[in-house]
């Protein structure tokens, strides 16, 4: 009976150990990222510095999409709606048992501390493009052909995102040394208030280029799509060239 129970008990942590819970597509950091850029701090909590945490609770399918999202853990009630908004932004891969995808009871933790949310905006300027429509609150993501071409989502970042990425550009030091050239190709969301989320490398390049890529992208903001007289969330895609020779890196340099 000492070894059944032993091999019960074997068998009950290897099973526990093939479960692997549901990631975020587009990465933990970047994830982190887009809530850290997104976060809008309580007021009356930022002016007393008060601290909290917000858990959101949701299930997870085994095809990556979320359901019954609700707070688990409170900070306060305008903190509450947004954490809830924010992770209901982001998308899922599912959990897996061995190698099939299964659902799962999922939690998402967001840390409000206003020191640090008052250092991170200080070095910061916060930005928001002008908006005239009020926002669909299905989260339902039109791809480019669903909109009328003068719907589509554009680049608001005072230039055109050409000039941006000319601009702001650094060539990564790995990929110099590397001699590596190339295309990334990303996809995104741009939300209903012009943010970019879910930042996908669909063609990598490495060196330090797929990263460079996605903090480019970080940076901008946008008009978002318009549908039926609302924005909409809206799938894009954007192409970033890495390669010598041409004078289109930070330092103003040729490589």
């Amino acid at each position: 009976m000492l070894l059944l129970a032993l091999m019960s008990i074997g068998m009950s942590v290897a099973a526990h150990a093939q479960f692997s819970p549901g990631t975020p597509r587009a990465g933990v950091e970047p994830t982190r990222t887009f809530i850290q850029e997104n976060l809008v701090y309580p007021a009356d909590a930022l002016e007393a510095g008060r601290n909290g945490t917000v858990v959101v609770a949701f299930h997870l399918d085994e095809k990556g999409q979320g359901s019954d999202y609700h707070i688990k853990t409170s900070f306060c009630e305008e903190a509450d709606r947004q954490a809830i908004d924010l992770v209901q932004k982001i998308l899922w891969n599912p959990a897996y048992q061995e190698l099939s995808a299964v659902a799962s009871e999922m939690e998402y933790r967001i840390e409000y501390k206003a020191k640090a949310y008052k250092r991170y905006w200080k070095k910061r300027e916060r930005t928001t493009p002008p908006l005239t429509h009020e926002a669909d609150t299905s989260y339902h993501i039109y791809e480019l052909y669903q909109l009328d071409e003068q719907a589509k989502p554009y680049f608001a970042n005072g230039s055109t995102l050409a000039q941006y990425i000319l601009k702001e550009l650094q060539y990564p030091e790995a990929a110099k040394v590397g001699e590596i050239q190339g295309t990334v190709r990303l996809s995104f969301v741009v939300e209903t208030d012009g943010a970019i989320s879910n930042i996908l490398v669909e063609q990598s390049v490495g060196g330090g280029c797929d990263n460079e890529a996605i903090r480019l992208m970080e940076g901008t903001r946008w008009i978002p799509a318009v549908k039926n007289g609302q924005y909409v969330r809206s799938r894009n895609e954007q192409d970033i060239t890495f390669n010598f020779g041409t004078r289109n890196y930070q330092d103003g340099n040729s490589y």
